[in-house]
């Protein structure tokens, strides 16, 4: 099921988006090509271990070069964007 948030929000955004993540098996960050530098993807991922939820990235520009976001860690790869390796993935195989 897709909880993302797909209305405006207001101030008061980090609750929605941390009771959104509670209700999640597990978390995608889809990066491109300037989701580095976008501080509310930083904010959703810090949620996101706070919570202690499965989380993965996919690459959401096949042919550029994407960047995670501040926070995530060391040893997250971005996974390119293929319906196999979502499958895959969101099975927990990472």
């Amino acid at each position: 099921m897709d909880v993302s948030i797909k209305e405006a929000v207001d101030s008061n955004w980090k609750t929605i988006a941390r009771g959104k993540s509670k209700k999640s098996d597990v978390v995608i960050f889809i990066c491109g090509t300037h989701t580095d530098q976008a501080s509310g993807v930083s904010a959703e991922m810090t949620i996101t271990q706070e919570e202690e939820k499965e989380y993965f990235l996919l690459k959401g520009r096949p042919d550029e070069i994407v960047k995670k976001p501040k926070g995530f860690l060391s040893n997250d790869n971005i996974y390119k964007w293929t319906w196999e390796n979502l499958r895959f993935l969101i099975k927990g195989k990472k």
